[in-house]
């Protein structure tokens, strides 16, 4: 059973109108998800890690609620959100719940900077690298305090605003990345390919889509625009693509924001990809559990 639950965690982009988007699109579309609240606690003055204390404590309820309430009882979890820090508790989950997992990061940024070398102390900016078990040791250890994927278990895809860090940490663990430009270049259909034959040998694969991985002129409601990028067709086919011809057993969709909206189309948007992949995916558990 496909099990969607959501938090509206803001501060992770340091972001306020994250704080009302999940709620939005649930008194005006009738979205009907279980909702954990993001949870504020007292912080120290950290520039380069903003609202830590309390990003831990939400991330930490993700973690556990799609451990216990959903990954236990064999159920997939459809994650939604929030900003993209709340990925450290939902990938945490996956990997310990599955053991050796995939990653598949459908994104404008690569959020692998680390308190070292983030410029604006936005955790949303992080997650990948915590994941991998660097930085801040307090975002590495969520269930377990070990690394939850591997750097060689991981793919980019979209990829068109990258900090000098983030590329050289890209070089130094040999990250399979395609910016949107490649995809342009070589094809979408090319690309697709090689993740998926990149990842094919695993059994399960989380896949993260921040819906700021599409161009901003078509869906102007996240939190960190960045020019260019996937259309709406292309979403749908990269998505489409991945869970059709991967184990994906766990899915994040992010950072709709309705404060930066425009006539409501990001979140129309939005609802129609969490329907669309819901029905995919039960459709791909239905086949699984007759096989």
């Amino acid at each position: 059973m496909i099990q969607l639950f959501g938090c509206p965690l803001s501060m992770g982009a340091n972001d306020d109108g994250l704080k009302i988007s999940l709620k939005y699109l649930q008194e005006n579309y009738g979205l009907k998800l279980k909702v954990l609240d993001e949870m504020i606690t007292d912080e120290k003055d950290l520039p380069n890690l903003k609202h830590l204390n309390s990003i831990v404590k939400t991330c930490d309820a993700i973690a556990q609620y799609s451990y216990h309430e959903i990954l236990q009882k064999n159920d997939f979890p459809l994650f939604i959100g929030g900003d993209h820090a709340a990925a450290m508790g939902t990938v945490s989950a996956a990997a310990v719940h599955y053991g050796e997992i995939g990653l598949i990061w459908v994104d404008a940024h690569t959020d692998i900077n680390t308190d070292q070398t983030t410029v604006t102390g936005n955790i949303h900016g992080m997650p990948v690298a915590a994941l991998l078990g660097m930085g801040e040791k307090s975002l590495t250890g969520f269930l377990n305090d070990k690394p939850k994927i591997k750097a060689s278990n991981v793919v980019y895809i979209g990829l068109r605003d990258v900090d000098p860090p983030e590329a050289e940490f890209l070089k130094e663990f040999n990250i399979k990345h395609f910016a949107y430009q490649d995809v342009k270049d070589k094809g979408l259909d090319f690309c697709l390919k090689e993740c998926v034959d990149y990842l094919s040998h695993l059994k399960h694969v989380h896949v993260s889509f921040d819906i700021d991985s599409v161009n901003p002129k078509l869906l102007p409601g996240v939190s960190v625009p960045v020019k260019d990028g996937f259309t709406i067709e292309e979403a749908y086919q990269i998505l489409s693509e991945f869970i059709n011809r991967l184990p994906v057993s766990s899915m994040d969709i992010v950072e709709y924001n309705t404060v930066h909206d425009k006539e409501d189309i990001t979140a129309k948007f939005t609802i129609q990809l969490i329907e669309d992949m819901k029905k995919l995916l039960e459709k791909k558990c239905e086949l699984k559990w007759t096989l």
